[in-house]
């Protein structure tokens, strides 16, 4: 599947998959062989759940790797550089049988926001939606536990996706926007 497909509008993609109501994004930050994860706040939807970054993508959304970068951007201070492959397409019923959705999972790939005496880029939450996170590695994600937290993901099949995470080939990038693209640089 061509990744250029994603470059489009909400409603072009609409219009090229008419069974959907909606799109939802999500990016998989994988770095030093870790991977982000936020925790959902207490008092918002799957509370104490963790998950990757993301969410829906709206009508003033240039494009939904836009989306996808501005979801990112607001929920963990982290910048997008480029998406590296597409992980996971998953359609499920919303919530009050409204229509159709459809949940794009990309492995991306982010600016370097972190200092030396840091292993990791510096994550900056958005307290309403998240109240913590942490980098996993590929054994935390086998056993379930980091730091003595347990992992109890929002989603369905979130830990296969992110185990296919490990997998994805990271120095290719796709040729989608960069930053500077979205930025109009």
């Amino acid at each position: 599947m061509a990744l250029h497909q994603f470059g489009v509008s909400l409603e072009t993609y609409l219009m090229t998959n008419p069974t959907l109501k909606g799109v939802i994004v999500s990016a998989v930050v994988l770095h030093q062989d870790h991977i982000l994860l936020i925790q959902r706040a207490a008092t918002d939807g799957f509370p104490d759940l963790w998950e990757t970054p993301g969410g829906g993508v709206d009508l003033g959304d240039e494009t939904l790797s836009h989306a996808l970068a501005r979801e990112l951007l607001e929920e963990t201070g982290l910048v997008f550089n480029h998406v590296v492959a597409l992980l996971d397409q998953l359609e499920f019923e919303g919530a009050s049988g409204e229509g159709r959705y459809r949940k794009l999972t990309f492995l991306v790939s982010v600016e370097s926001t972190h200092s030396p005496e840091e292993e990791h880029p510096q994550v900056r939450l958005n307290s309403t939606e998240h109240q913590d996170f942490m980098w996993v590695s590929k054994d935390h994600l086998r056993i379930g536990v980091c730091g003595g937290r347990e992992i109890k993901f929002a989603y369905p099949g979130q830990l296969e996706t992110l185990c296919a995470a490990f997998g994805a080939d990271t120095k290719t990038p796709t040729g989608m926007e960069t930053q500077s693209a979205i930025n109009g640089t």
